[in-house]
């Protein structure tokens, strides 16, 4: 960022605010841009490739804000991965806000669960986000308890928009929302001509599946009756429903950052919003990095053997939803025939991740060469890893399934272990501990497991 640049109070152009668009706000809406991610499975070449498609992701939101007018810019949180990004992302960011400032736009923004600090220790408890709020490059709403709604005079219309951080310490299950109390002694709610609340969390019927985490009631929404658009960010896909006379809008991130997530719903949103509430909505989608997985079971690989045996041609995999059909017998080794059905989805950019599953005698298991198979998908693709968690021991002699006990996902047993302690925990502080406890201990399997990010 040349540092002669400075950001300046916002102006708006009388073309933007008067004439035809009077009435008629355009809006540019991202969340879970996450930059800065780290991903310990990648080399520092790869991260740094990586770091570069989530920046230039985030810069196409900044060029259809330009291009399209808009007058409003909104980050729904998790900007960054982490509440201590690279100096090299956070210049980036700024260099992007002047460039919406330039243009006459005026950008709002939240924290989110990856770039909100849990205490105040961390960070001095300030998010990364703070210093483009006292620069003047983007009003950023610190409070996670409170709403205070600022006005905004623009195209015509009166504007009230508040917004509402990640709260680090309310456990899994609970609703953010509950405690949270409305500031406005200046009754810019009553003023306003629309209402637009910012959020980073989940909304009931719309949180990951399976997934222990705070959830906001379609009920607790219904308390601040003077928003009717609430515009969100946390979930990785997008959608657009309606709680009562609210539009609700979660525009999904900008990059696709776990294996099966739906390609079609990476992307931002483009909104026009009116004195009656939601105009117009369109999902701008983002292509994002590739990613496959490819599962194959050891009963395909290692068949019952019968005389009238043939060769099977028909052995194409299916990818995501699927499971590879490998067919029964082949002459070739093991590791060969597993690279014969996983290298056809062998791309430079693409990331890749192999599933073994299914018994497997000890004799099969020490025939596959998996640091050979690892090494050959990492020389041909950006990113290669095989899981064999789901692989299980069989007697050798009986080939009957002999169980090494119950499998379970190391990481939902922590989660259940953290939120057994936390019901019985006696007292807040004690289940404000436990959770600062959790989050910490989920965070560090999260980097050991090499695990992206955990949204």
């Amino acid at each position: 960022m040349n540092q002669q640049q400075t950001f300046s109070k916002p102006s708006m152009n009388h073309e933007q605010v008067t004439g035809k668009d009077e009435g008629n706000v355009r809006v540019v809406l991202t969340a879970d841009n996450h930059l800065s991610a780290y991903s310990p499975k990648l080399s520092p070449t790869k991260l740094a490739a990586r770091r570069r498609r989530l920046g230039m992701a985030f810069k196409q939101t900044v060029d259809t804000a330009i291009e399209r007018k808009a007058h409003l810019f909104i980050q729904a949180g998790d900007l960054f991965d982490s509440v201590d990004p690279r100096n090299r992302e956070r210049e980036f960011v700024a260099e992007q806000l002047m460039r919406l400032q330039s243009a006459g736009i005026r950008t709002f923004g939240v924290s989110g669960n990856h770039d909100t600090p849990r205490q105040r220790t961390e960070q001095g408890g300030f998010a990364p986000q703070s210093i483009y709020h006292q620069l003047g490059g983007m009003h950023y709403f610190t409070s996670s308890d409170r709403l205070e709604p600022v006005q905004v005079d623009v195209a015509g219309l009166r504007l009230a928009i508040a917004g509402l951080s990640y709260h680090p310490n309310i456990p899994p299950g609970a609703d953010p929302l509950d405690e949270v109390k409305m500031v406005d002694s200046d009754d810019v709610i009553a003023g306003s001509d629309l209402g637009v609340l910012i959020l980073h969390a989940a909304i009931e019927g719309h949180a990951f599946p399976g997934e222990m985490e705070t959830i906001v009631r379609r009920g607790s929404l219904m308390r601040f009756d003077g928003f009717r658009i609430v515009l969100v960010g946390h979930v990785h896909a997008y959608a657009r429903f309606s709680i009562s006379d609210k539009a609700v809008v979660v525009c999904g991130a900008t990059e696709r950052m776990e294996f099966g997530q739906n390609e079609d719903k990476i992307g931002f949103v483009y909104l026009e919003l009116n004195s009656s509430g939601l105009h117009h909505a369109e999902h701008i989608p983002i292509r994002p990095q590739p990613r496959h997985i490819v599962t194959i079971r050891t009963t395909e690989l290692w068949p019952p053997l019968r005389p009238d045996q043939s060769l099977q041609s028909d052995l194409a995999p299916t990818l995501e939803k699927g499971t590879v059909q490998i067919g029964e017998t082949s002459t070739l080794p093991v590791t060969e025939r597993i690279i014969q059905k996983v290298e056809p989805y062998f791309t430079e950019e693409a990331m890749v991740r192999l599933n073994l599953e299914g018994p497997i005698t000890r004799e099969n298991y020490h025939s596959l060469d998996l640091r050979s198979l690892w090494l050959y998908g990492q020389q041909r693709v950006f990113s290669f890893e095989v899981n064999e968690s789901r692989l299980f021991l069989t007697n050798d002699l009986s080939q009957e399934r002999v169980e090494r006990g119950e499998r379970i996902a190391p990481r939902e047993m922590l989660e259940a272990i953290a939120q057994e302690w936390m019901v019985q925990a006696d007292t807040p502080d004690a289940r404000a501990i436990l959770t600062k406890t959790r989050q910490r201990v989920l965070d560090r399997y999260d980097e050991l497991s090499g695990r992206e990010t955990d949204q």
